[in-house]
């Protein structure tokens, strides 16, 4: 069986992100994990971040699937944010 493990960061950029919260879910898929398949568990357990794009697929990079989106507006600015990231890796047994 195979689990996922699904990290939240937030930051203003990608480099000075802080890890928030960490979760791990029990899939019972035992397929290679695809982006579409990633979003999709996102989606289901993270509600904030269901949308088009998380369920199209998300970004693949070296650590897993990426997806980000705003969290909130800096202090004093419109148009700088703080942005969340959610980290979706396959953690097999």
């Amino acid at each position: 069986m195979s689990n996922v493990k699904i990290r939240i960061f937030k930051g203003k950029d990608f480099d000075s992100k802080e890890l928030t919260i960490t979760r791990y879910v029990a899939t019972g898929y035992e397929k290679k994990l695809t982006a579409k398949k990633a979003g999709q568990i996102l989606a289901n357990h993270f509600p904030q971040f269901d949308d088009r794009v998380t369920r199209g697929g998300l970004q693949k990079t070296d650590e897993g699937f990426l997806a980000m989106r705003t969290f909130e507006a800096t202090e004093k600015c419109d148009y700088h944010f703080i942005w969340e990231y959610a980290l979706v890796s396959d953690e097999s047994d």
